[in-house]
């Protein structure tokens, strides 16, 4: 085991007697709830283990062994064929297609034989991306998209924890599954905010704009980037942004021509009416539109709710970013509010909340975590990847409370100073991971 993992295990209790032998007065509600000393290493590793061995499988499931999610010629219908494909139209050269409706809806018939079909919303240099994934068979590329973006991910959480044992913990959580099964680009993007976020804390404000101009493959998630870079004055990484945008935009155009841009553009209405009429279910949304709207509320009601809490988030960001200097505010409180800004978010999306927990757990690891705030941040990984089940099933839209719940806690950071609590706090321990 490196030392790096050594010092993170030291800080937690082993198991529950170590807990009872740390403040054997502290009864069931102060362990489980308050101070959060119930989550020793013994759970927690028993916890991640299960969820490899069930990641693997199922994983193994659906890329080797016929299942339901196959069409009668065999191919998996997942949303990662609609990558797959519009990579091949741009290998193809005819990029342009992809952003058709009825050209593209033909073409993913005539490759899987059934009537299931997935739309195309992503800008051309996402497409220029899966050019080179689409150089492999559907299967293949799919396992590679999912396993390099992944491990981008885990990268990123090794750089803000410092511990390769937490990165592995952290990719294993629910939500990071449920990208995975999906193919979805989720485990990207949240490594690039992640990347963004540590050049930012490194004082490496090109390459934090260099991973900034890079999330723009996914633009609705960076909508409150700019209120935070003008808040905190980091005027060297939103020009760095720019220039990556445009120099990626210019290869996209260089490769694909500037047609394709023009038919995306076209296409962008129909995004629109898709989200308006319920074509991406609302209980699959994590968003407080898509939320509002499965509780019966027209369009205009919910986007009018949408854009109050897309103020309130903004508010919050400037607040945060202008006040504080603190990663695991600013990341808790840009992240979150990424997350409630736009109206067009799925349930794949919540992969994002990896990185500010990452960056909480850190903090709460080294100098203390605050009463509730173990809890909070265990519900909040639990209940990743169960939003959509909730909503569809129970109809209780309760997506938008978990980044609502990690802007709470940033915020609450930066009003109060975290104090050691009994058991998994304690000085040794805290020396030991700073150490």
């Amino acid at each position: 085991m490196t030392d790096e993992n050594a010092r993170a295990m030291a800080s937690i209790p082993k198991n529950t007697a170590d807990i009872a032998s740390a403040d054997p007065r502290s009864g069931f509600w102060h362990r489980a709830v308050r101070s959060g000393d119930w989550f020793t290493w013994d759970r927690i590793g028993f916890a991640c283990l299960c969820s490899a061995i069930g990641f693997a499988a199922g994983l193994i499931w659906m890329l080797a062994i016929p299942n339901t999610y196959g069409a009668p010629n065999g191919t998996l219908l997942m949303d990662y064929l609609s990558f797959w494909l519009a990579g091949g139209q741009a290998l193809n050269g005819t990029p342009e297609l992809a952003y058709v409706p009825v050209e593209f809806a033909a073409i993913q018939k005539d490759f899987t034989g059934a009537d299931t079909v997935f739309g195309f919303f992503y800008p051309p240099t996402f497409q220029l991306l899966q050019g080179g994934f689409a150089l492999l068979p559907y299967k293949a590329a799919f396992a590679t998209f999912i396993v390099l973006t992944t491990g981008m991910l885990c990268l990123a959480c090794r750089m803000i924890t410092g511990a390769w044992l937490l990165a592995v913990c952290l990719i294993l959580v629910p939500a990071c599954a449920n990208n995975a099964f999906h193919g979805q680009n989720a485990a990207l993007t949240a490594a690039l905010y992640g990347f963004f976020l540590v050049g930012i804390e490194r004082q490496k404000m090109i390459l934090a704009g260099v991973a900034l101009g890079l999330l723009t493959i996914k633009p609705q998630l960076g909508i409150l980037v700019p209120v935070a870079l003008i808040a905190s004055g980091n005027w060297r990484t939103f020009l760095s942004a720019s220039v990556t945008t445009l120099v990626v935009a210019g290869a996209s155009v260089a490769v694909l021509g500037a047609g394709v841009w023009l038919v995306f553009w076209q296409q962008a209405p129909v995004a629109a009416a898709m989200m308006e009429l319920g074509g991406v279910e609302w209980g699959k949304m994590v968003s407080v539109y898509g939320g509002l709207r499965l509780l019966g509320l027209a369009h205009g009601s919910a986007m009018v709710v949408q854009v109050v809490v897309g103020l309130a988030a903004a508010v919050c960001v400037w607040r945060a970013w202008r006040r504080s200097e603190a990663m695991a505010v600013r990341s808790a409180v840009l992240v979150g509010g990424a997350l409630l800004v736009t109206p067009f978010a799925l349930s794949y999306d919540l992969t994002l909340l990896v990185v500010p927990c990452a960056y909480l757990i850190r903090d709460g690891l080294k100098s203390g975590f605050l009463p509730y705030e173990k809890a909070v941040l265990a519900l909040v990984i639990v209940l990743s990847a169960s939003t959509s089940p909730l909503a569809v099933w129970l109809g209780l839209p309760v997506a938008p409370l978990l980044p609502l719940l990690v802007i709470w806690l940033g915020l609450r950071r930066m009003d109060q100073a975290p104090r050691p609590l009994a058991g998994i706090d304690d000085p040794a321990q805290t020396s030991a991971i700073a150490g």
